[in-house]
């Protein structure tokens, strides 16, 4: 009886799981977080390490990013965090991919550097994805990417 049993709830068991996924589940991108796809860049004096723009020896609001391509704007925002004494500035992300994408990054009677890089977009279900590849900084002593894909520490 006890095997009969057994076989019976092994049986109704079976039948009872769906080896299809439930689509409903997975298409519900609500429950999807998606990481951010955006390079974060922070520039760094090369002798004190201190943040050139959480210091004040440079200005956020005159930072001025284009496309060496278009010769256009590049989108971006800003962010500061006064517990940890540092400003980033963010690329804004693509939705193509593109090649040799180079970007000049001033600040008038400040610095000026060229940021190129190759990017492929990747579009998903839920979440696009930015992989970045080829990254590099010209006019700059250094570059510390150690904290992140996505995050650069550049050292002016």
């Amino acid at each position: 009886m006890k095997r009969m049993l057994g076989i019976v709830a092994l049986f109704i068991a079976t039948i009872s799981c769906s080896s299809d996924l439930d689509s409903a589940s997975l298409s519900d991108c609500s429950l999807v977080d998606c990481a951010s796809g955006n390079l974060l860049l922070q520039f760094l004096d090369s002798e004190t390490e201190e943040d050139v723009f959480f210091n004040g020896t440079y200005n956020l609001e005159d930072v001025v990013i284009t496309d060496l391509e278009t010769n256009e704007d590049f989108v971006f925002f800003t962010g500061t965090s006064q517990e940890f004494e540092t400003a980033q500035i963010a690329l804004n992300t693509f939705f193509e991919s593109r090649n040799n994408v180079m970007l000049r990054i001033a600040v008038p009677d400040g610095f000026e550097t060229t940021l190129s890089f190759d990017v492929t977009f990747i579009q998903g279900e839920c979440c696009n994805v930015n992989n970045y590849t080829d990254v590099s900084f010209t006019n700059v002593t250094s570059v510390d990417d150690s904290d992140g894909d996505l995050i650069y520490k550049i050292f002016l």
